[in-house]
């Protein structure tokens, strides 16, 4: 190959990575949103967090410390919310899947192992932010 031909392909890995890391950054906000608009339904009195806080989740690597903290603390405020309003619930408001999600995260960097646990959070992270929504749609 000529350095043509390698500076070409090299420009197009370059747009490829930065039209991913748009498209990521973008899905990542539409997931905290939901996280936020969330909270923001939960009454003031019945949370443990408050809803702004979920865009911490936003800074790289202390969020893989940060989620430990998030997601017991959503559920938290969703178990006070709905124990508040009477509604019935079997389950732990995310609780574990929020927790699965924090090990995964963590795991995500482990050789080998990483990449089975990144695919694992990925499907965690999918059903975590479909269960949250449907939290939402029953607070609403």
């Amino acid at each position: 190959m000529n350095n043509e031909a390698l500076e070409l392909l090299l420009g197009i890995g370059i747009v490829v990575l930065l039209f991913s890391a748009l498209i990521g950054i973008v899905v990542a906000v539409l997931y905290l949103l939901t996280l936020q608009n969330l909270l923001k339904v939960v009454a003031t009195e019945n949370r443990v967090i408050e809803p702004g806080k979920v865009w911490l989740m936003l800074i790289p690597l202390f969020s893989l410390v940060y989620s430990f903290i998030l997601y017991p603390k959503v559920s938290e405020s969703l178990k006070n919310e709905f124990l508040k309003r009477g509604l019935a619930d079997n389950g732990d408001y995310g609780k574990s899947l929020g927790t699965a999600m924090a090990v995964l995260g963590l795991c995500g960097f482990i050789p080998v192992l990483g990449g089975f646990a990144s695919i694992a959070y990925f499907v965690v992270w999918i059903i975590y932010w479909v269960k949250m929504s449907e939290y939402k749609s029953k607070l609403s």
